[in-house]
This record gives structure tokens, C-alpha cells and sequence, in this order.
């Protein structure tokens, strides 16, 4: 589930100055709770008028207790006192962001909201909710979680990244004084022709020692996707393709035909059209490379200051006695 965590954990780890792991928890207050209740409820700290509720502390810090306790770790720090600190500054730096994303008028939709999680659930597909059980978390609270992860996103998108330029001298200057990060892997122009049967891969075999094109065979008779294009997968670096195939498309010449190949996906045969051997890159071709490094690191910097910025304005009241003498150890 750590993909909807990002920005969440990017607080949090922070603001405890140690990684808090990423385990999903319930930030709201209870929807069966009346207004006169709320008002009347502990809490132990106050972010420019807003309390943070004694009871979600706790719930905070029992599960983080509890998630160490589950995996057989050992908090960091091996100090409760310092995952008590760390658990009542992320939750300040969060209620300082939620402030700050309501001020900007930033929301997301439940058709936005439906459409993420179905990304996600299509993505871990089966696992979904058994890595909701195996970790316990409940479902609305994940929800919760993740729509707050897409506003916090959605902040940090219009109020930070969208203010960062690279210009292309400055993604050059940094290309010259890093050239040796720039470097191509060994990777080759194949074609490739794929069949279910051994005795169809032979036959084929023999056709095209006997001069027949390859292309046109792999059009015909090849069951993979690349059939299409002539059996052209393009530029394939090592370690992309299966091992026995892998292990015979760098040992070719370029315009050699493979022998038949077997895999776990049928029988092969390759053509290596061209050999582009290890060597350094140019600018032209590490150009949005460089560009996205720079562009991630200026993000970084921004971010950082960014947040020190809210916290400096924002008025934290925390509330120490009830700190000392009601939190649950």
C-alpha cells in the first residue's frame, strides 16, 4: 500500500526525523460524536485554533506500537518517550498542510477518490484486501487515507512544484560536471519470431537458412505481440528478455540468425539487426534524464522550505499535562 503514501510519509518522516513506516492510520474524529462531546474531549496539542484530539493520538500511537509489535521490530529510537514526540509532530505538520490546502480551496471529488482506488485495486488485484486484513487496517480508513494522500498531492503540486523551472543551460552545466553518471548499457536491434510448437520453430528455421525473409515469417506465423511490426522489438538491453534468449542475443553478429530457442513462453528464433554497445551518453540523449534529476532535486529543496515556512506562521499549543498524564503507555 506504500504507493499511496508519499506525501503522507514524506511529512511524517520529517517531522519525527525517523521513518514512522507506512502504516495506515484513522486521522478523523469519531462521526458519532456530537459537537458538545468534541468540545469537551482531551486533547494535546493546538494548531492555529485546532485541536488535535487526545483520542486520535492515542489510536496513532497504539497502532504504531502495535505494527512493531506485529513484525517482530524494534522501534529506531528504542524510546517510547521519542515515537511519543515523533507521533505529535507529524500529526501538527499534517493539520498545518490540511489548513493550508483548505485555504487554497483544494479538494478531490468522490469520482476522483473511486477512480484512484480502483487504479490501486486493479493493480494489487486479489491481494488488495488481504494486505488490508494482514495489517489490519480498515477499509473507510484507508480511504480516508488515501483521500487525504491526493490533496496533500494536489498542494505540493500548486503550491510548490509548479513555481520550479529548469532551464536547458542549467541541465547542461550539470550534464558536464556529472558526464560519467551518463552511460548506455550494451543493447541490440532484435527481431524476433515465436511459435507454440518445436516442430512449426524448426520448420521456420529451415526456411529462413534457405534465405527467407524474416520479417515476412514472423509476420505470418509469430505469436507475439511484436508480430505486427515484423517481429521488431526494437533496442533490447541485457537483462530484458528471458535468460536463454538474453544469453544468445548478446553473443550474435549483427545480422546472424539464432538457432531455436526454447523459453518458458515457446520456441524462438532471433535477428540481431544491430549492436549498440556500452559507452557514455550525450547531452541530446540524457537530456530529460538530467532535466528530471535536477527538476527532483530543486523539488526536494522547495518542499523543505516550503514546510518550514507554514510551521514558522503557524501558533502550536501542546498541551503537556495531558501529554504526561493521559496518554495510555
Amino acid at each position: 500500500m506504500n504507493k499511496t503514501m508519499g506525501i503522507l510519509e514524506k511529512i511524517r518522516t520529517r517531522s519525527a526525523g525517523v521513518c514512522l513506516i507506512g502504516c495506515m492510520i484513522v486521522l478523523g474524529t469519531l462521526a458519532s460524536c456530537s459537537r458538545d462531546d468534541i468540545l469537551s474531549r482531551d486533547h494535546v496539542a493546538i494548531v492555529n485554533g485546532e485541536k488535535i484530539y487526545l483520542a486520535d493520538y492515542q489510536r496513532r500511537l497504539d497502532m504504531q506500537k502495535a505494527f512493531y509489535a506485529r513484525k517482530g521490530l524494534t522501534h529506531p529510537s528504542q524510546n517510547l518517550k521519542l515515537l511519543e514526540e515523533e507521533i505529535l509532530e507529524s500529526m501538527i505538520t499534517e493539520k498545518i498542510i490540511e489548513q493550508r490546502a483548505r485555504e487554497l480551496h483544494i479538494s478531490v471529488s468522490n469520482a476522483e477518490l473511486e477512480k484512484r482506488i480502483m487504479d490501486i485495486r486493479s493493480e494489487y488485484g486479489d491481494d488488495f484486501l488481504n494486505l488490508l486484513v494482514t495489517d489490519q487496517i480498515r477499509y473507510e480508513d484507508w480511504k480516508d487515507n488515501l483521500r487525504r494522500e491526493i490533496i496533500f498531492n494536489k498542494l505540493i503540486e500548486e503550491d510548490v512544484n509548479a513555481r520550479i523551472r529548469v532551464s536547458e543551460d542549467e541541465a547542461e552545466d550539470y550534464y558536464n560536471d556529472r558526464k560519467a553518471q551518463f552511460k548506455s548499457e550494451a543493447s541490440a536491434h532484435v527481431f524476433q519470431i515465436v511459435v507454440r510448437e518445436q516442430a512449426r520453430a524448426d520448420e521456420l528455421k529451415i526456411r529462413l537458412d534457405m534465405g527467407a525473409d524474416f520479417s515476412n515469417l514472423a509476420s505470418e506465423f509469430s505469436i507475439g505481440p511484436e508480430a505486427t511490426r515484423g517481429g521488431d522489438l526494437g533496442f533490447v538491453g541485457r537483462g530484458e528478455m528471458p535468460d536463454p534468449i538474453d544469453d544468445v542475443i548478446f553473443r550474435l553478429h549483427p545480422g546472424a540468425v539464432s538457432s531455436v530457442i526454447q523459453s518458458p513462453y515457446g520456441y524462438h528464433i532471433v535477428k540481431v539487426a544491430q549492436i549498440r554497445p556500452a559507452g557514455s551518453l550525450s547531452f541530446e540523449e540524457s537530456k530529460q534524464e538530467v532535466m528530471a534529476q535536477i527538476r527532483a532535486g530543486k523539488e526536494e529543496a522547495a518542499f523543505t522550505t516550503w514546510m518550514e515556512g507554514l510551521k514558522i506562521k503557524a501558533v502550536v499549543k501542546k498541551e503537556p499535562t495531558v501529554l504526561r498524564e493521559k496518554v495510555k503507555r
